[in-house]
């Protein structure tokens, strides 16, 4: 599946970027570098979702509290530094789960012993 939703990316004080969405509970992390921000954004909205997505599919255990929604319109959200940060702006990430899953399975295969007999 294929999302994108807003995420509020803060420049932190002591350099790096702190990242969050607002409409993803748990889907938090930081970089130091801006492009590097953008591939974290892009990780942690994923494997949050893909937790979501297996959850409502019973497929996990893990009790989650949260639920996929619409995205909030990104003229809607808001973007103010706090007091960790110099600045703040928001911008669309993007999530493919599927792909997500996939790379999760080169990177992690499961091990011969599992399943096994």
């Amino acid at each position: 599946m294929k999302y994108v939703y807003p995420a509020i990316f803060y420049r932190a004080i002591e350099g790096g970027y702190c990242i969050e969405f607002p409409d993803v509970a748990g889907a938090a992390t930081q970089a130091e570098t801006l492009y590097e921000a953008l591939e974290m954004a892009e990780d942690a909205l994923a494997g949050m979702l893909v937790m979501w997505e297996d959850f409502k599919a019973g497929k996990s255990n893990t009790p989650m509290n949260n639920r996929i929604v619409e995205p909030t319109p990104i003229e809607q959200v808001k973007a103010e530094p706090d007091e960790f940060s110099t600045s703040a702006f928001v911008t669309l990430i993007k999530a493919d789960t599927d792909a997500y899953r996939k790379m999760l399975a080169e990177k992690f295969p499961a091990s011969k012993s599992e399943g096994a007999a």
